[in-house]
């Protein structure tokens, strides 16, 4: 009785002295975690010190956490968007839309769907940003918005249980004083079947000399005046 008493406490020991072991032998895993995050930072800050029009970028994206975190800024993220993706020329990100009526399918939805540029919360802050530097924002037909998504890679992505629409929305193009493409804003709705069926609105802001060049180099300029709907 006495050796098993005696045996009960050392095993208590051995287990308290295993403990630190067992952290130490963890605490590779966390730091390698910890390296992990700190190349996506530093790649992050090389990818926004390589943005061609950090000023238009900075209207809709902030870094955070020392460039561990992509954000959209406050405004835009208490109306309902959230980051998607950045590279050099362009931003995406996206919103939930919510229907007021109960039963309404996202296609319906879609079907009675009618744009309008002055409540637009995203337009509105692309518009001011753009105005701010002197240049001029020309709204057009969904029609048109069309065809300018199909001259770029999209975020929204087709899938077996998925819909999209690409020219329901209205498109938002910059120009310079000299006539020139300077950015534009562009949006797509993809509806998905999940537990739910949902539909979101997915926003790409593109700018740069390479995506304007791009732009002029496949629209004919009678495209540009037919499809306009006025400037803001």
């Amino acid at each position: 009785m006495n050796r098993t008493k005696r045996v009960a406490p050392r095993r208590s020991l051995l287990k308290l002295a295993a403990l630190p072991a067992a952290l130490l032998s963890a605490s590779p895993a966390y730091a390698f975690l910890d390296w992990i995050a700190e190349k996506a930072a530093e790649n992050r800050k090389k990818r926004y010190e390589a943005v061609p029009d950090k000023v238009l970028l900075d209207a809709f994206y902030v870094m955070l956490d020392e460039g561990k975190k992509d954000s959209l800024t406050p405004a835009l993220v208490q109306a309902g968007y959230r980051f998607d993706s950045m590279n050099v020329d362009m931003l995406a990100f996206s919103r939930r839309m919510d229907t007021d009526k109960p039963l309404e399918t996202p296609a319906s939805f879609m079907r009675s769907y009618v744009p309008d540029a002055d409540a637009d919360p995203v337009a509105a802050v692309y518009v001011a940003l753009c105005k701010s530097r002197g240049n001029t924002v020309k709204v057009y037909k969904p029609e048109f918005a069309g065809k300018l998504n199909g001259l770029f890679k999209q975020q929204v992505v087709h899938g077996q249980r998925t819909a999209e629409w690409f020219a329901s929305d209205l498109a938002f193009i910059e120009w310079s004083p000299q006539g020139r493409v300077v950015s534009l804003l562009l949006h797509a709705f993809q509806s998905s079947v999940s537990l739910g069926e949902m539909l979101y609105r997915h926003s790409m802001l593109l700018f740069g000399p390479v995506i304007a060049r791009h732009v002029e180099n496949r629209v004919r300029n009678s495209e540009f005046v037919d499809f306009e709907l006025r400037a803001l």
